[in-house]
Parts: structure tokens; sequence; C-alpha cells
């Protein structure tokens, strides 16, 4: 009896796996050459796919990942103009200006009859500081295109940088006109107002931008700045704070959020949020001159002197420069570890920059005046 139920046990595994390998295709051999196995199928994704989730990213304000997306997309189709174009309007976004220009500049020698590759290349190079240069480039998109809603768009914040702000204001309208969607004319609408100090206008402006494409991360940061110039310090910090909640690797935010602390007292987290942002971005001099600044009002004066060289060499590489309170703070820190030598230029270059104002010219005669022998 044991031999049967031995028997009945076996008999029911072979058949186990027999329906098994014939559920899978390959079927029970007994003898002769293996089976070949089946190949597994991976999907490909399309690039439709792929801008399908970029697009899904941008909706969230992740702009990093969705130029992830249009890159993989446009490893798959190269020759795709607008790829390039895409990508290269975030990566403005992200403070990758320079990397935008060379996105704008491939898609317009794949496509140069492309408004868009042109008027993407313009703003890049207006975040570069070239203004006249992306004037030019927009003005090219709008011989190509009279009707593009985009390139009206970036003209408005090339004249408002321009000083042009009737220009910008009438620029930003045309883009609505073309396309009331359009979130970027929306924010170069509250941009141009924020440049002739129309503070609580240009909220309301960056607020409908946010209405027409939610999660910008420029254009909370633009809010955030706003309301720092109207005192309004802790809603800076919210808006600087929501940026950071979708998108943690945004220096700029990092920066202005350890600025808008340092201002409320906070002066442990500001330096936290400041040494992020230098982390992320060595070259970005603001947050130098922020964590000098708040080094001379914690009176950790050699650590300011610091920060603000390192905040005029880099400047200096990004053809900007300090203001005239850096530089006078940066003067009064070399006097009071007492390198009056080092002081006494700085002084004066403080002076020079600011001869108008009496208050600054109070502070320098000061300074001096400790230098004195």
């Amino acid at each position: 009896m044991a031999w049967f139920v031995l028997f009945l046990i076996g008999a029911t595994l072979i058949g186990g796996y027999a329906l098994v390998q014939e559920r899978l295709g390959r079927g029970l051999r007994i003898g002769g050459a293996a089976p070949t196995a089946l190949p597994t199928v991976t999907p490909t994704r399309k690039v439709e796919d792929f801008v399908a989730l970029a697009q899904e990213s941008y909706n969230k304000g992740d702009y990093r990942t969705a130029i992830g997306f249009y890159d993989q997309a446009a490893r798959r189709r190269p020759n795709d103009a607008s790829l390039h174009v895409q990508a290269g309007r975030l990566l403005v976004f992200i403070g990758q200006a320079l990397k935008a220009e060379q996105r704008a500049r491939r898609a317009i020698e794949l496509d140069p009859r492309s408004a868009e590759a042109k008027a993407v290349l313009c703003m890049a190079l207006d975040w570069q500081g070239k203004v006249a240069e992306a004037q030019t480039e927009c003005e090219a998109a709008l011989s190509l295109d009279p009707n593009s809603s985009m390139a009206h768009a970036y003209l408005s914040e090339v004249q408002t940088d321009a000083g042009n702000i009737a220009a910008a204001q009438e620029s930003a309208r045309r883009a609505l006109d073309l396309d009331p969607q359009n979130a970027d004319a929306m924010r170069n609408m509250g941009y141009a107002n924020e440049q002739v100090g129309n503070y609580t206008e240009a909220i309301y402006y960056y607020e409908r931008a946010l209405e027409l494409q939610a999660n910008m991360p420029h254009v909370l940061i633009s809010i955030g700045r706003a309301y720092t110039v109207l005192g309004q310090v802790p809603k800076s910090v919210l808006y600087y704070r929501r940026v950071l909640a979708f998108d943690p690797q945004n220096a700029e935010a990092h920066d202005r959020l350890g600025g808008a602390l340092a201002a409320i007292g906070e002066f442990d987290l500001a330096r936290l949020e400041l040494n992020k942002a230098i982390e992320l971005d060595p070259m970005r001099h603001t947050a130098f001159t922020r964590r000098g600044s708040l080094n001379f009002q914690v009176r950790r004066y050699e650590d300011a002197i610091v920060d603000y060289n390192r905040a005029i060499t880099t400047s200096a590489m990004l053809s900007q420069t300090l203001s005239v309170v850096d530089y006078l703070n940066l003067s009064f820190a070399y006097q009071l570890v007492g390198e009056c030598d080092q002081a006494i230029p700085l002084f004066n270059k403080t002076a020079e920059m600011a001869p108008a104002d009496q208050d600054i010219l109070d502070k320098v005669t000061v300074g001096l005046k400790r230098c004195s022998p």
C-alpha cells in the first residue's frame, strides 16, 4: 500500500509540473533537446509617454524631474526641436539659464523657423543679464510669428529689465490677448509692477499666474520677495518653504529663506538655509552676502570677512556687484578686527558708491575716524 501512495504523490507532482510548463508555453518533454525559453518582452516607452510624464511633473512643480523626462524623450527623438524648447524653458526657471541657452540654440539648429525656440533663447539670455541680446532674439521670434504669445510674454520681461515698463505691460497684455491661459505672461505682468514698486499689484498678478499654473517655483519666490519688501516677512517665509516642499534643490529658495529668517531673528535656522544654498550653488553670491550679513550681526567678524570676500569674487565672475551696505559691513568688519589697512580703502569705496546718501557717508566718517592714528 505504501508504494501505491508514493506513486500517487509522484504522479501528482509530475502532472502539476507539466501543467505549469504547458501554461508557460514550454510543454513537458521526456528526452531530446531542452526547449528554448521564450523571451520576456519589456515594454518600451514612447516619446509621447515621456512627454506626458514631463507634463505631470511640471504640474506638480517638480521641474527637475520634468526636464529629465524631456531629456529621455529627446534621446529617442533627437531632432525634435520642441522637446529642447520645453526643457530649455524649465531650465531657466530653476536658475540654469546658461544650460537653457544651449538647449534653445540646439532647437534653433534643428528648426530655424521656430519662434518658440527663439523666444526661449530670448528669456535665457535675459536671465543671464544679456538684455540687449535677449531683445534681439524676442524680436526675431515675433518676426517669425507675430502672434506668438510666448514671444510677447518673454519680450515683456526683457522690456522690464530694460526699464521700459509701459512697453512691458503692453507686451504682456498682448500675450494674454493671444492666450489668456499664458501663465508666463501673467507672471511678467506682475514682474513689471514689482520693478516699479507696485508690490500689492505685483502679488495680484503673481497669484493669477499660479491659478493658471500651480506650483511655479519662480512665481512663489517672487511673491515671497514682494512680501519681504512690504515688511511681511513671515508671509515670505511661508512662500519660500512652499517652494522647498516640492523642490528641495532650489538654491534661490534656500537663499531667500535664509535672508527672511535672519530678518526675524532666527539666526541658527537662517544659517542652515544659507549653508544649503551655497552647497547647492557655490556661485550664488547673494547667499554669501546674506551669510556675511548674518555673521556681522552676531559679531563673527572674521567669518563675515570671509563670506563677503567670497561674494566679491563670485559676483565679479558673474558680472554682478555687491550693495553699498555689503561694502559698509565689510569695511566695519575689517576695522573691528583691527585691520584698518584693509578697512580704509573699502570705506572710501563705500562713500564713492553712495555720494548722495548722507546716512552712509556719516557711517563711513565714523569708520574712518576709528581707523585714524
